[in-house]
């Protein structure tokens, strides 16, 4: 049944709904996605939640992978958003992604979770998280991560999580928008090691993935 005819079925979007359930591989995706610049979003009844991705129209390439790890989860593909210049999917509202909601945001605010380190522990996960946020400081000295919306407590918590699951220093920067997580010098062949896999080509004018 094509898209068109789920919309209109609300048996069929059920029992979609139903046959679907998040992989170890898309939670992993997902762990980084939310803590970048993914949103999750809910349904008019306030009950449900899906997945909301949307990027510049110069970064298709990569909104169009992303919607690739979701195949069966779109109900329409990929769509260009002419007044905002941006390209856009959404998910189908399901109970995984609710139950990311839960762990993801209080009272209407994105947070990082006291288990951040259960969530976010694969390198395709932190390299979601970079081409999200992430990119070279303005004297290209080091990688930074665009964590400004966390609190202190909560950058140092995602920095804990990077040195236990990664084994990857990073430090806290004061950029004069808030705090932002710093990864030296001296770490970014670790950081390339762990991520240059991972790095979609729209993508690579961020870091210098060559040594």
């Amino acid at each position: 049944m094509g898209s068109q005819g789920r919309k209109g079925n609300s048996k069929a979007i059920r029992d979609l709904r139903n046959s679907l359930k998040l992989s170890s591989f898309q939670k992993k995706i997902l762990a980084g996605k939310i803590l970048g610049d993914g949103s999750l979003v809910s349904t008019i009844t306030g009950r449900s939640f899906k997945l909301q991705v949307e990027h510049c129209l110069k970064q298709k390439e990569y909104v169009d992978w992303l919607a690739e790890v979701f195949p069966k989860w779109l109900l329409s593909p990929p769509k260009v958003l002419e007044q905002h210049h941006s390209y856009r999917f959404r998910t189908i509202a399901h109970p995984d992604i609710t139950e990311l909601h839960e762990i993801f945001y209080r009272d209407g605010k994105k947070i990082v979770p006291l288990d951040i380190a259960e969530l976010l522990d694969h390198p395709i996960g932190l390299a979601v998280w970079f081409m999200d946020d992430g990119g070279l400081s303005s004297a290209k000295s080091a990688v930074t991560i665009s964590s400004h919306s966390f609190t202190e407590a909560e950058n140092n918590l995602l920095i804990d999580c990077l040195q236990t699951n990664f084994k990857l220093q990073a430090n806290l920067n004061w950029d004069g928008k808030g705090f932002r997580l710093y990864i030296p010098v001296r770490a970014i062949p670790r950081f390339k090691a762990l991520v240059k896999p991972y790095i979609l080509p729209v993508m690579k004018y961020k870091i210098p993935l060559t040594p």
